[in-house]
Formats: C-alpha cells, sequence, structure tokens
C-alpha cells in the first residue's frame, strides 16, 4: 500500500532549511569594536574639520584641499569638474527661475509666493539622461585603488556605477519626512534623502544600478544637492563645499552640524555597530572591502514651477492658490476640488568626482519640448492614490474571472463534462492566480502603500486559487479513474491473448505427468464458472467507482489511493509556485536584456493556457469542453493586468513599457481562442493529418448511401399510414436528391441529413463543402443511431450511454 504524503511536510522541511541557514548574531570581539572605535574618531575628525572651514576653502584650481576622505589631493579625484557643473547648474536655476534666482541664491530675499513650488517634494521623477561634455575619459591609472585589496589584480574588478554609455533611462525616489526630517526654525533648508536607479543603454545588456544619496533641499527656491558617502569619499561631510552660493554654505553647514553630531552619537550608543549611516547601499549595509569598487555621485536638482489649468467650467484661473493648501490637501484631504496641476517636474545635472563623466536630464533648451520634458513624476500622496486606483481594478478582474471560474464549474458538473476539461488548463490558470497572490503579499515592500488594500486583494486571489484547486481535484479524479479503467481493459486485452483456447491443449506441467492425456473441452451444456465481483455503476451511469485489489489480509484496498495522489498534487503545485517566485525576484536584479527577456518569455508561458485544451480536444477528438463566456472572460481579464504593465508607462511598479510584446502576446492569446473556434465549428482535427493523433470516434461522419444500408443509420421519419398511400415509406426514405430525413429520439423531431450517392467519390460529391459544415448539425453513434448534435450532447452531458439501446458511447 501506497504511503500517504503530508503536502505541509515539503513547507516545514523548507522552513527548516531557512532556519539553518539563518546567521546567528554574534557578540563583537575586541579587535572589531577597536576598527569600530577608529572610524567614530575619523567621524569626529571630519565633522571637526566641517566646522572649521567656510566657503572658498576647498578649491582644486586654486590648490586648496580638505583632509576628507576624497577631498585630499592624493585621492586623485576629478574636482576639477566642480566648477563647470556647478556653473551648468546655476544656468538651470536662473532658465526656471529668472531675474530672482540670484536673490534666491545670495539669500537677498526669502519671497516664494511667486513661484508655486512645493516645499515638500516626496515622490518620483523619472526620464532620460544624457552625457554632457564637460565631462571627460578617465583612464584607470588616473582612479584610486586604495579601496582594493594589494592581494587582487585590478583587472578582476569592475567599476560599478560607471557610465559608459551616452544616455538611459533615470528614476529618482525621493524622501522628505515633514516632521522626522531635520531642518531649521525658519524651514530654509531640510534633509533630504533619494534613491536613484540608473540604467546605461551603451553597456553590455543593459545594465543598470540602484543606489542612495543624502542631501539637503531648500524649500525656498526648489533647489536639492545630494551626494553618495563611502570609505573613499565622505560626501556627507563636503556637502556643504559642493553649494552653488555662500550663502547656501552657511544654512546647509549649520544644518549638518547639528544632523552629523546626532547620527554619530547614535553610532556610539548602539550595540551592534552601523559602520556608514549614509551608505549608498540600497539595504543600508556598509561597502565592505569585498565589494567592488564604484563611482561616487554628486546631483543638483531644481524643481520646475507647478503649471495649473483652469476648469472647463471656468474661464480664467483663480489667482489665489496655495501651494501649502494644496500640499495639506494632497497630504490630508478634506474632499475639497484641486485644481488641474501639472506633475512633479526636476531638471537634473549630476558627475562623478572619481570616475569624471557629466550627466543631465534630457529636456529644453536642448532639446525640444515635444520628446523630452526632463525627469516628471508625481508627488507621493498622488502616487498612493493611482496605487490603490489600480489595485481595486486588479481587484475587479479577480471577481470577474472568479465569477466565470464558477459558471464553468457549474457547466461542468458530470463525469463526462469534467472529462473533457483538460487538466493542465485549469492548473496553469491555478499558478498565475497563486502566483498573483504571493506577489501581492510581498507587493507592500516594493511600492510602500496601500498595505490593507494589497492583503485584500490576495485574500480575493487566495480566494480563486481554493476554487481552482477544487476544480483541479474534481477533474483529476474523473480522469484518473478513465486513465484506470483503460488500464485494466488493456491489461484484460493482453491475458486474453496469451491465455490458451478450450481447443488448444496446454504444454505439460512439472506437477503433471507428461503421459496424462489432454482434457477435452466441456460440453456445451456444461456450467460455467461465475465471476463474482460485482460491477457498481454509479449513479450517474458513466463512470464506475475506483477498483479494488484484494491485500493479504482479505480487506480490499485502491490500486491508486486518490487521496495520495491529491496530496501528491497539492505539493507538487507549492513547490512549483514557491520556485517561480523566487526565480522571479532574481531576475528583477539582472539587467535589463536578460530581465526583459524573461518576463516576456514567463508572460508568454503563461497566455498559452488555451493550448493544452487544445491539445485534448485533438487526443480525444472532443468539442465545448469550455463555457465560450469562460474562454473570452478569462482570456480577456487576465491580458488587462499585464497590459497595463506593458502599455502604461507610470504604471506603480516602474516597469518599462514595450507595446511590441504586448501586441505578440495578446496576438498570441487570440490565435488560441480561434483555434478553439475553429475546432468547435470544423472539428477539433480539422487541421491534424491522419496518423498523427490516436484514432478516436467521430460523431459526425460523413454518410453514404449503399445497397443493403449496413452503413446508414437507424431510424424512421413518421409512421406509415394506411389511408394514405404517399406516406407509406420505408426507414430513412430520401426527401431530396443527396438528403435523408431520420427521426431523433431524444426531441422526437425530424433530422434531414446530406447522403452521398452510392459509388460517388467523397471529394468529388455534389455540395461537399456544405456537407462538412452540415455534418455538425447531426451525431451518429456507434450504435448507428442519430440524433440532433445539441440533443445528443446535452444527453452525454449526464450520461454516456445510447439513448436508444443504452449501449456505452465514448466520450466526446
Amino acid at each position: 500500500m501506497e504511503v500517504r504524503r503530508d503536502p505541509r511536510s515539503f513547507l516545514f522541511f523548507i522552513i527548516l532549511l531557512l532556519i539553518i541557514n539563518s546567521p546567528e548574531p554574534q557578540s563583537q570581539n575586541f579587535h572589531t569594536r577597536s576598527q569600530y572605535d577608529d572610524v567614530l574618531d575619523h567621524e569626529w575628525d571630519e565633522l571637526g574639520i566641517l566646522n572649521r572651514t567656510r566657503y572658498g576653502d576647498f578649491d582644486a584650481g586654486k590648490d586648496k584641499w580638505l583632509n576628507i576622505s576624497g577631498l585630499r589631493e592624493q585621492d586623485r579625484f576629478a574636482w576639477d569638474l566642480l566648477g563647470p557643473v556647478q556653473q551648468r547648474a546655476t544656468e538651470q536655476v536662473k532658465g526656471l527661475l529668472g531675474t530672482t534666482a540670484d536673490a534666491f541664491l545670495d539669500g537677498t530675499t526669502d519671497d516664494t509666493g511667486q513661484f508655486p513650488i512645493y516645499r515638500n517634494v516626496s515622490g518620483y521623477v523619472q526620464g532620460e539622461w544624457v552625457r554632457s561634455s564637460l565631462g571627460r575619459v578617465r583612464k584607470p591609472s588616473d582612479l584610486n585603488t586604495t579601496a582594493i585589496p594589494e592581494n587582487t589584480p585590478f583587472p578582476v574588478f569592475e567599476y560599478d556605477r560607471n557610465l559608459t554609455g551616452s544616455g538611459g533611462r533615470l528614476r529618482i525616489h525621493i524622501t522628505e519626512l515633514e516632521g522626522r526630517m531635520q531642518t531649521d526654525e525658519n524651514r530654509t533648508v531640510s534633509e533630504i534623502t533619494a534613491r536613484v536607479i540608473i540604467g546605461d543603454r551603451g553597456s553590455i545588456g543593459g545594465n543598470w544600478w540602484e543606489f542612495v544619496l543624502n542631501g539637503v533641499h531648500f524649500p525656498q527656491f526648489g533647489g536639492s544637492v545630494l551626494t553618495t558617502t563611502s570609505e573613499r569619499f565622505a560626501g556627507i561631510f563636503a556637502l556643504p563645499h559642493l553649494q552653488l552660493s555662500p550663502r547656501l554654505y552657511s544654512a546647509s553647514q549649520e544644518l549638518l552640524n547639528r544632523t552629523i553630531q546626532e547620527t554619530i552619537e547614535r553610532q556610539t550608543n548602539r550595540v551592534y555597530p552601523i559602520w556608514n549611516p549614509w551608505s549608498s547601499a540600497v539595504d543600508g549595509t556598509s561597502e565592505g572591502m569585498l565589494t567592488n569598487p564604484h563611482c561616487e555621485f554628486v546631483l543638483f536638482l531644481q524643481e520646475h514651477p507647478v503649471q495649473f489649468q483652469a476648469r472647463k467650467e471656468q474661464q480664467t484661473l483663480p489667482d489665489d492658490i496655495d501651494m501649502n493648501w494644496l500640499e495639506h490637501e494632497l497630504r490630508f484631504p478634506t474632499g475639497s476640488s484641486l485644481p488641474p496641476h501639472s506633475s512633479l517636474s526636476m531638471s537634473m545635472v549630476g558627475f562623478s568626482p572619481d570616475c569624471g563623466f557629466v550627466v543631465e536630464s534630457k529636456g529644453p533648451p536642448n532639446y525640444p519640448p515635444s520628446e523630452y520634458v526632463h525627469l516628471v513624476g508625481s508627488k507621493t500622496e498622488e502616487f498612493n492614490d493611482r496605487a490603490r486606483h489600480g489595485i481595486v481594478a486588479f481587484a475587479i478582474t479577480l471577481f470577474a474571472q472568479l465569477l466565470f471560474l464558477i459558471k464553468q464549474m457549474k457547466e461542468t458538473a458530470t463525469p463526462s463534462t469534467r472529462n473533457r476539461v483538460s487538466f493542465y488548463t485549469i492548473a496553469m490558470l491555478a499558478v498565475g492566480d497563486g502566483f498573483g497572490f504571493l506577489a501581492l503579499v510581498f507587493l507592500h515592500i516594493f511600492i510602500g502603500t496601500s498595505q490593507l488594500a494589497l492583503y485584500t486583494t490576495a485574500f480575493l486571489s487566495l480566494f480563486s486559487v481554493v476554487f481552482e484547486l477544487r476544480f483541479l481535484m474534481d477533474i483529476w479524479t474523473v480522469q484518473a479513474t478513465e486513465q484506470i479503467r483503460q488500464e485494466r481493459q488493456q491489461a484484460s486485452s493482453a491475458t486474453q491473448a496469451t491465455t490458451p483456447t478450450p481447443n488448444q491443449a496446454s504444454p505439460p506441467t512439472a506437477s503433471s505427468p507428461t503421459s496424462a492425456p489432454a482434457e477435452l473441452p466441456l460440453p456445451v451444456t456444461a456450467a460455467r464458472p461465475v465471476d463474482t465481483t460485482p460491477i457498481i455503476i454509479a449513479p450517474d451511469q458513466d463512470d464506475p467507482p475506483e477498483p479494488t485489489t484484494p491485500t493479504p489480509g482479505g480487506t480490499p484496498t485502491a490500486t491508486t489511493p486518490a487521496r495520495a495522489e491529491l496530496g501528491s498534487l497539492y505539493s507538487r503545485y507549492c513547490l512549483l509556485l514557491i520556485g517561480i517566485f523566487f526565480i522571479t525576484l532574481q531576475f528583477t536584479t539582472v539587467r535589463s536584456t536578460a530581465r526583459a527577456f524573461y518576463f516576456n518569455t514567463l508572460c508568454f508561458l503563461y497566455l498559452s493556457f488555451w493550448c493544452p485544451q487544445i491539445y485534448r480536444n485533438i487526443m480525444r477528438n472532443c468539442r465545448k469542453a469550455l463555457r465560450w463566456d469562460f474562454v473570452l472572460g478569462q482570456s480577456l481579464v487576465r491580458l488587462v493586468p499585464i497590459t497595463y504593465f506593458y502599455a502604461v508607462s507610470n504604471n506603480v511598479l516602474f516597469s518599462q513599457t514595450d507595446v511590441r510584446a504586448l501586441t505578440v502576446l495578446a496576438g498570441w492569446v487570440w490565435v488560441q481562442i480561434l483555434a478553439l473556434v475553429s475546432q468547435d465549428i470544423l472539428g477539433s482535427r480539422f487541421f491534424i493529418r491522419e496518423g498523427w493523433a490516436p484514432p478516436a470516434y467521430d460523431y459526425h461522419p460523413l454518410l453514404r448511401e449503399d445497397e443493403e444500408g449496413a452503413t446508414m443509420p437507424i431510424g424512421s421519419a413518421q409512421a406509415p399510414d394506411d389511408d394514405d398511400p404517399m406516406s407509406m415509406s420505408k426507414a430513412g426514405e430520401s426527401k431530396g436528391k443527396g438528403k435523408k430525413v431520420f427521426d431523433c429520439s431524444i426531441c422526437t423531431q425530424d433530422i434531414e441529413v446530406p447522403v452521398i450517392a452510392s459509388g460517388a467519390s467523397s471529394e468529388n460529391a455534389p455540395g461537399m463543402s456544405g456537407m462538412i459544415l452540415q455534418r455538425r448539425t447531426y451525431m451518429v453513434t456507434p450504435c448507428r443511431h442519430i440524433f440532433h448534435t445539441p440533443c445528443l450532447e446535452g444527453w452525454m452531458r449526464y450520461r454516456l450511454q445510447c439513448p436508444n439501446c443504452r449501449e456505452i458511447l465514448p466520450p466526446l
């Protein structure tokens, strides 16, 4: 007897592996603690230098250096680019603010009423970057390689974040948490953090990098300066020296003196050390000696003024729009009507002080505004609203596909109808919904919003998975029973083929003497052995229960335990789903080309869920396994999320749009639907050559007239009437040329069917093209009874028996 396997054992095994492989917290030894104390002392020293310096003390052109990591002459950074980059950033500020830009930079005015800009720039912006002519190419010998271990050759390492191409995509996620970020009393400068995702089209495979920058934001005119910080470059301590004016230097220095001091004190009081609180790594880890060296970044951002538009019912724009009120309404909505306004937009100038390249956002005046508009995005509040709307729309699609599934399950409520449905088609749909459930559960980590809506939609997706697994269990039970019956019939046929007939003498055995005469066959009147095994017919007279075999103890057991098979089925489903999910997570961090290839392939395989049904229709020569509203509805609702990510540029996952790939995927789905429609109209094997599929009974044969009538169906149009000599007719009397009329015993109506004349060829018969379509209106059973196609199909939904003679019928 096969042992039943519990699917929960697999989950327990996975959890056990995670617990064993998880690192245990270890106390810091004395050597590590002494190194950490040296790091803290070095930070205090650099903070002291920041307190003592003034604007202009650091100037590479005038040979002025500071004893800060990255700002020393021996570090060999390309600080000669700082002046041109600052000049380019100043030009962008003046181009947006006009003549009052100098007043803001010098601090002679703090009036921001005439510039509608956000005081809190939390949100994201994205667009194209282009390499600037201000940069220069630096050779590996020009770079500082002190961070690389001495016993490792330099060519083994590759500089990360090294932009070698002429352009690419850029996205910046800005965080400025009000109430948590440090600011001064007048709110003239505040802390800001940005997460940058930058791609390089000129690299092999479309490489991209993600890193974090820290800096300061000046809400009065919307300018920001951010930098990375590492062991090679103390960017947070050098940040005031990167400002555009002495006034901005003083404001940022005063803020950083306080914030850096508080950060170092928190480092000192922690039990477990934080080596670099301003690390550019996304996960916040320290950039140790074993990691590849990377290019440092300094970014200058300038916010564009918000453009308002008048409503349709209004002719002019109101002049009393307050940006503080607008931001407060976005953050804490009260239901007030917001005026239509432009999206959050910024200009960018950035450079790498060690790698020597300079990049700019692509937009006016160097590029036409109809093609490139610098970096455009939305505020965090607007993104959260858009994310909630997208989640609600996805929940609606899940609800719709659940309704289609319930209708299909009600339609296939009998074994004969479940036998037509492909098990793998429903399994692919279940895997897709299960993947959606896992993605919704962990999506909050990536988008950081709408946690309640995500979990509610995830529950709806899980509910759909439960229904699909139940449907799979019903299909598996019916189809496994059929397979067992077929194997039993094959074994019985093989046994009868090898058993000698009564007229043949059995070969002598060792237990019987060879001289014994052969036994004669039993007389005809002799009693025959009776098979005492009962044959139990199911209530719907369709499929017998599982066959049983006696065990040595005498207790009958199932040859194939259904519960063990179903447990194995669920275990494989869970393992396959978890494997696909983790592989997908790994491919989210690879290069753009490989990532696009993987997701396109994954979507193509997922949207091939009708292929197994097409294959089963061919192998079993059956039609109408699924409802058409189920086929069309499932195809549509499962294309909606894929269309959203492939066609909408500002989707919540920031995936790159690809309309060409979407066209291929949608076309592939409709090609499968067209194949199902063709199988329903022209036959399941209309495009399959003879011999490519196993033999199967055809319920729609072309009828041929012969002399004996041996190939014609059994039935009559009407009973003869003795009073009317014109009504005297034989069974199947011709009603017209090339047609005969028979009687359908289900609906008791006449069936007019085309018939090929005796001696005529099937290819040359008149009206052959019409016969191919007309033969779909009738069905002929193996016992030569003829019925209307809707009548017999409706009957066979419940019983695979002939309505007239009760012969077993092959399934559709």
